[in-house]
């Protein structure tokens, strides 16, 4: 979808992000703050049965919650969990808070030492490298890791890391709820 068909389908929802500083569609929805490509295949490909972990709980935790059957999700940041834990309904959701997370192992290696493994893990923190190479081990079968804001040059190396693991990779360009620039958000799915 070109950015000006992606706009013009979702502009009252993008305004609504834009002033509000909430990631939302136009009917005050929750969506991630993923490009309106990955948010509509997400969408049309999510169900019930799937479980997701997320580093940097917002308002994709929101959106996750209402589809899948469990969401954990990892924040560092007390006032932003203290938001969600506020707006979320769903009773499948984990949050944990983290605070000093960025300070030690403990934040990448989260989801390895869930014992538990995840159909998708969202990265969208700090330590996306750390947290994407950890996480592997968490996966599911065929599962998916998302790395947003992949355009950022800086995470080239986290596309090397799963080209040499074989992963696939789906990019999804264009642009994101209340958001003034362009971005891609990427897919890394397992191979069966």
């Amino acid at each position: 979808m070109m950015i000006k068909e992606q706009f013009q389908k979702n502009k009252s929802g993008w305004i609504k992000s834009f002033i509000e500083g909430f990631s939302q569609d136009e009917n005050g929805e929750a969506l991630p703050w993923m490009t309106y490509p990955a948010i509509e295949f997400l969408q049309k490909n999510l169900t019930k049965n799937h479980e997701v972990f997320e580093f940097g709980c917002g308002a994709s935790t929101l959106f996750f919650a209402k589809r899948v059957k469990k969401i954990v999700s990892l924040e560092t940041e007390k006032r932003w969990f203290e938001i969600i834990k506020e707006k979320l309904q769903e009773k499948n959701t984990e949050l944990n808070l983290m605070q000093n997370g960025l300070t030690n192992s403990a934040y990448e290696n989260f989801a390895k030492n869930c014992q538990q493994k995840f159909d998708f893990i969202i990265i969208d923190s700090l330590k996306r490298f750390e947290c994407a190479t950890n996480s592997i081990h968490a996966l599911k079968p065929g599962g998916t890791i998302i790395l947003d804001d992949s355009e950022r040059k800086n995470y080239r190396k986290i596309f090397d890391f799963f080209a040499e693991r074989n992963f696939n990779k789906q990019d999804f360009f264009g642009i994101a709820p209340g958001q003034l620039r362009l971005k891609n958000t990427t897919f890394f799915t397992q191979k069966n």
